[in-house]
């Protein structure tokens, strides 16, 4: 008999909706934990947290003959709880159902495994093989998995630049037009747009920005995001290009260009 934590885990909304949900990870973990008479020490979750672990967050160093890895796993707490616990002889085993629910990273993977060896503790996936190779291999296609996901997005934005619309999310005043649920164009929202035009116009009268946020109830960020947007004059940008875009302006680019030239 083990004593266990279960870490059930989701990483976006999608991942929930498509039938990998904490709720599910969590009978799968207890199903197994009763079946094998393990004792169950404590469920930790992070969830819904977008947290990916990529090789562009890890930071390598090599100092006088020590070579060290950094990576931030600030945006789970729970597995930084579990780690922070590492040393406790409560528990030895930590339980996920599948290995991408650790990460889809393997060389995250693979370190934490080793980490958990060094302090006499083990990680197992229920519902993958917890042999090293198959391991290693179901690791490899899920990095492939994100790549491949990260193209596709990439090859949708470029598309979406080309043809004159925002790459992404719509900027605050303007809301996505649908047709066959596929997004073809972006339309003012005449609220929110009133709220960018003022923006734009007490700004350029001289008023403050903290005057500005608190008339207008909006937080610092949201004011600079808006008055150094340049898509309100009818510009859409993309990995650092620019273009005339296809939606209606919501201030002129004199306009733009007069806050420009202040700032």
């Amino acid at each position: 008999m083990s004593k266990v934590k279960h870490y059930p885990r989701v990483s976006s909304n999608k991942q929930a909706e498509e039938g990998d949900s904490i709720e599910f990870q969590d009978k799968r973990l207890r199903q197994d934990s009763e079946n094998k008479n393990d004792e169950i020490v404590k469920v930790i979750t992070d969830a819904g947290k977008s947290a990916s672990i990529s090789d562009e967050k890890m930071k390598m160093d090599y100092k006088e003959g020590i070579f060290s890895v950094k990576i931030d796993i600030r945006k789970r707490p729970g597995f930084m709880e579990i780690l922070d616990s590492i040393n406790d002889s409560d528990w030895d085993t930590l339980k996920i159902t599948k290995w991408d629910r650790l990460s889809r990273n393997t060389i995250f993977s693979q370190l934490m495994i080793l980490y958990f060896k060094m302090n006499n503790k083990e990680i197992i996936a229920v519902d993958d093989s917890n042999d090293a190779l198959v391991r290693d291999i179901l690791g490899v296609l899920g990095q492939k998995e994100i790549e491949k996901l990260k193209g596709r997005i990439r090859d949708v934005r470029q598309y979406r630049f080309e043809k004159g619309m925002f790459p992404a999310r719509s900027p605050y005043g303007y809301r996505p037009i649908k047709k066959d649920k596929k997004v073809v164009g972006f339309k003012i929202d005449p609220k929110e747009a009133k709220t960018v035009r003022e923006c734009f116009n007490l700004t350029i009268s001289g008023h403050s920005y903290s005057e500005i946020c608190k008339r207008l109830k909006l937080k610092p960020q949201q004011y600079y995001n808006i008055i150094r947007n340049k898509s309100y004059c009818g510009y859409v940008s993309f990995e650092k290009q620019e273009r005339k875009g296809t939606h209606e302006p919501i201030i002129s680019e004199e306009v733009f260009n007069e806050i420009k030239s202040k700032k």
